[in-house]
């Protein structure tokens, strides 16, 4: 297939572009600058342009861009990238992602031709706290938090409009990346690296995380699976309570696990309070019914080989 890619030079980009060319997949990278190649697609979502001869060769698009969530460099010594929340910052997140999807469903209802296949990216902070509440596909999202409002309002609800044109449309919502060079995980092994391995906030809180390799697969999956479609979650089969997952660290990294947990009012300090929620203070135990149901295997079903293969 021609597939288009948006976000090609992100962190999940990358490996996502990669899976679709070891399946035999023409990659077409959406691009904001001039185009340098036959393999590039211009696109500038704030000025609501695209090139449309491109668009309508397109088989599939995979919407993968938006204004990185990630923290910054905090104390000098975090290797992270991005800033901390500023309304400046949160209107980035908010308006990145939404004025993308208003340009993809103004562009397939004006196209004489259009892609049948479009997957977004999305995120199981859709969902909200949810508590001890097992969650699938089905699950009645929680409202109230900025990241499960972007997701919803920006993510999602627009780019189901291309449904009504017989689009089939998929929203994937992935749990917590685990990966090199990968924020998350580097927050979750800096403590660790300190000698100790402590959880965050609670500790009883469920943690919904998938390896970054298995998300690439699972884009891959739901492309060429005609039976995916609609909001289908991306996490391990084993999500884990906090306090289990910082065990599993100390015992991989061969450090002594130490409870009570990092209070949440520091991690909140560190990379603020609507961040902290996102990077593991709200319990989300998500599971992937969808994934399993049509014969999705996880290379990385269990916490232990995945940290074992980035630690």
């Amino acid at each position: 297939m021609k597939v288009g890619v948006t976000g090609a030079s992100g962190y999940v980009g990358k490996k996502v572009v990669k899976e679709l060319q070891n399946n035999s997949h023409e990659v077409f990278k959406f691009v904001r600058r001039s185009v340098k190649n036959e393999h590039e697609i211009y696109w500038s979502p704030s000025k609501q342009e695209i090139d449309i001869e491109k668009f309508e060769e397109l088989d599939a698009i995979i919407h993968l861009a938006g204004e990185s969530i990630a923290p910054k460099d905090l104390l000098g010594f975090l290797p992270f990238a991005g800033g901390r929340w500023s309304k400046e910052r949160k209107s980035r997140i908010y308006w990145s992602r939404k004025w993308a999807s208003d340009l993809f469903v103004s562009t397939f209802e004006s196209a004489g031709k259009f892609p049948n296949i479009f997957i977004t990216a999305s995120g199981n902070d859709i969902y909200g706290d949810q508590g001890d509440k097992v969650v699938t596909e089905e699950t009645t999202f929680n409202r109230g938090q900025f990241l499960q409002l972007v997701a919803e309002e920006c993510w999602e609800e627009p780019l189901y409009q291309l449904k009504k044109l017989g689009v089939r449309v998929i929203s994937a919502r992935a749990g917590i990346m685990l990966g090199k060079g990968n924020v998350a995980t580097d927050i979750f092994t800096l403590i660790s690296k300190l000698n100790i391995s402590s959880p965050i906030g609670k500790g009883t809180q469920y943690f919904s995380w998938v390896s970054v390799n298995d998300v690439a697969k699972a884009y891959n999956f739901c492309l060429e699976q005609n039976s995916m479609e609609g909001p289908v979650n991306i996490t391990s089969p084993q999500p884990l309570m906090q306090k289990d997952f910082a065990r599993t660290i100390a015992k991989i990294m061969n450090k002594a696990y130490f409870f009570p947990p990092v209070p949440e009012v520091l991690m909140k300090l560190a990379v603020g309070w609507e961040l902290g929620e996102s990077l593991g203070l709200n319990s989300i135990r998500a599971i992937p019914k969808k994934l399993l149901g049509a014969g999705f295997v996880f290379d990385f079903p269990e916490i232990e080989s995945a940290m074992s293969d980035l630690i």
